[in-house]
């Protein structure tokens, strides 16, 4: 392996297990040394992996719960310790050794009894158990999706999922923009009867006009009366003229319609991506209703005036804001016309 390589895999699996000791709760920081060591003997946590003036910090179980924690958090960390030998030990137990080390160093310090790293460490074991809490909560929780709720999600969704769509179909036409009602009509009169796109073009040519091909759908970028008159032709080939602002109008050749294509439902990776969209969906759905629930249940009260105040006190500072600018803008102009008046003036 280059030295390259090594050095990103180096900072990967540091960042992975640093990441994930980092956060691990240790109950025991504010407790005296001798504390520490009773709780990290050899007979309740296993054979010593480090020590730090004599004292026991890391052992085999504590380390094997780090690496597991890491493994769940990052499937590739088994991939990347595979990619170098003594991967182990030289960045993963470097890894959680550096935080221990860290950590001694700020408490020989007395970082940790410092009234900001308090506070900071609060907001970590706050917001730690949010997500503990939030974790078991899912898990006591789950949705199952049947095949026909998947059947059902999938035509649903199709015509909105990204991906999903393999051709989006619509009515391809071929049409010439003019700059007045009366050169479309009489450039209709010598297409309302042709029998292909070819045709049409043609005749756009002997006339010196350009024409331009496309395919209309519900989700083509053009204007409303062009898409609203085209999709709603039942019979093809059909020519149109479509007004569409007082100086814009187009001769529209609608030859034929075709249908959305989709991806196949029972293709695996579609029903896996469908499966996981469809969860999150059902998820969220349930979850507002078991919020709602629990609300009531635990008589929930929110002071919904403070949000309310705040957005007022947002809109406020926003349109004064606005206001000091619009000030400064007509001040500028004015003093611009003083400015020529004098001019002049001289």
């Amino acid at each position: 392996m280059n030295s390259q390589n090594k050095i990103v895999t180096s900072v990967m699996l540091l960042g992975l297990v640093l990441g994930v000791s980092g956060c691990k709760w240790w109950p025991f920081d504010d407790k005296k040394k001798s504390d520490v060591t009773s709780h990290m003997s050899d007979t309740d946590h296993g054979e010593v992996l480090l020590t730090i003036n004599g004292m026991p910090v890391l052992t085999v179980h504590e380390y094997e719960e780090q690496l597991d924690m890491a493994r769940q958090a990052n499937p590739q960390v088994d991939a990347l310790l595979n990619m170098m030998p003594n991967a182990e030990k030289d960045f993963v137990f470097k890894g959680v050794a550096t935080g221990k080390l860290m950590k001694a160093w700020a408490e020989n310090k007395g970082i940790d009894k410092s009234s900001e790293f308090q506070r900071q460490r609060k907001q970590l074991h706050e917001a730690m158990d949010l997500q503990l809490y939030m974790k078991h909560f899912d898990e006591a929780h789950p949705v199952h999706i049947s095949d026909a709720d998947l059947k059902k999600f999938y035509e649903e969704k199709k015509d909105v999922i990204p991906g999903l769509m393999s051709s989006p179909g619509g009515v391809q036409v071929s049409y010439v923009r003019f700059d007045s009602k009366g050169k479309a009509e009489d450039f209709l009169k010598e297409v309302k009867d042709v029998k292909s796109k070819k045709d049409f073009k043609e005749e756009a040519e002997k006339e010196k006009l350009s024409s331009i091909d496309d395919t209309i759908n519900q989700k083509s970028h053009l204007s409303e009366p062009i898409k609203n008159t085209v999709l709603s032709s039942h019979k093809f080939p059909t020519t149109h003229l479509v007004k569409v602002s007082d100086n814009s109008y187009w001769v529209i050749y609608a030859a034929s319609k075709s249908d959305a294509k989709y991806l196949d439902f029972n293709t695996p990776q579609v029903q896996q991506g469908l499966k996981k969209m469809a969860a999150d969906e059902q998820k969220e759905k349930q979850l507002e209703k078991l919020m709602d629930q629990l609300k009531k249940e635990l008589n929930v009260k929110e002071n919904s005036r403070y949000f309310e105040d705040k957005e007022m006190k947002k809109r406020s500072a926003m349109e004064a804001e606005k206001a000091k600018h619009q000030a400064v803008g007509h001040h500028a102009a004015h003093d611009a016309v003083d400015h020529e008046k004098s001019a002049v003036k001289v």
